[in-house]
């Protein structure tokens, strides 16, 4: 156990040294800035583009609370999601690959306490990010809509973490089981590229995690039922939870 908290409390460190949750803080700062006044200034953007002559008869609607959170999950969900997974998919390959695991291991530390570690502080910084964002977001929101109110927001943020949390899970797995610096973002970029293919068909692929990202609006307008979330929900934890231990097992008997 003091291996692992050991283990843990260098690798905080190191994200400190590195600027890694620094990096963390002001991109997910700027994602969150950006979504109100995004929502806020299309109408005017539109005019300016002579985009209004182009529509003819369709009136540009005015902005409301809930473009504020769609500008959201169209840039946190999206840039958002792939700028964690860059900083954190090569937390645990590039030790492997520069063989800077030897020393914790003679220290006391298992195998297990390094997946588990790896897999922890990429959670936090994946936490970190969401409630920076979601704040800033939040903030501004009710800065320039002040008064009006979405549904289902807390639920809709914690799902959309699930989802990340669930991608991160998938890293160990992919940096033990393939070689090289940023092997660990293999299985994480297949499986997000395989359930956003899926989302096309949202009726006959119901159990598809990436649904809980792709319906967070729909939560929000009430479009969405809180109970049609639970299958995916479930099936993005039973996932990770399985990645993790498959990881763990497989990294016991793989060379470092």
């Amino acid at each position: 156990m003091n291996g692992f908290f050991a283990f843990l409390s260098k690798e905080l460190l190191e994200m400190l040294r590195t600027h890694r949750i620094w990096i963390v803080i002001g991109v997910f700062f700027l994602l969150g800035l950006m979504n109100a006044p995004l929502a806020n200034f299309t109408p005017q953007l539109l005019e300016l583009a002579g985009a209004s002559e182009m529509m003819g008869d369709l009136a540009i609607t005015q902005p409301t609370a809930l473009d504020a959170w769609a500008q959201f999950y169209a840039n946190v969900g999206q840039m958002g999601v792939l700028a964690i997974l860059l900083i954190c998919g090569g937390m645990l390959s590039r030790e492997r690959s520069r063989d800077t695991l030897v020393l914790p291991l003679t220290k006391g530390l298992g195998r297990t306490g390094i997946v588990l570690v790896k897999f922890l502080v990429a959670s936090m910084l994946w936490t970190l990010a969401v409630v920076v964002a979601t704040v800033v977001s939040w903030a501004y929101t009710e800065l320039l809509f002040s008064g009006e109110t979405v549904k289902h927001l807390f639920l809709s943020v914690v799902l959309f973490w699930l989802f990340g949390e669930f991608l991160l899970a998938l890293i160990p797995l992919s940096s033990v089981l393939f070689k090289g610096g940023l092997s660990g973002l293999i299985i994480p970029g297949f499986v997000l590229f395989v359930l956003l293919v899926l989302t096309a068909f949202p009726d006959l692929f119901f159990w598809n995690p990436c649904l809980l990202i792709v319906n967070g609006l729909g939560l929000m307008d009430g479009a969405i039922k809180p109970s049609e979330m639970l299958v995916p929900a479930l099936v993005a934890v039973a996932v990770a939870a399985s990645a993790l231990v498959a990881a763990i097992v497989r990294f016991k008997h793989a060379p470092l």
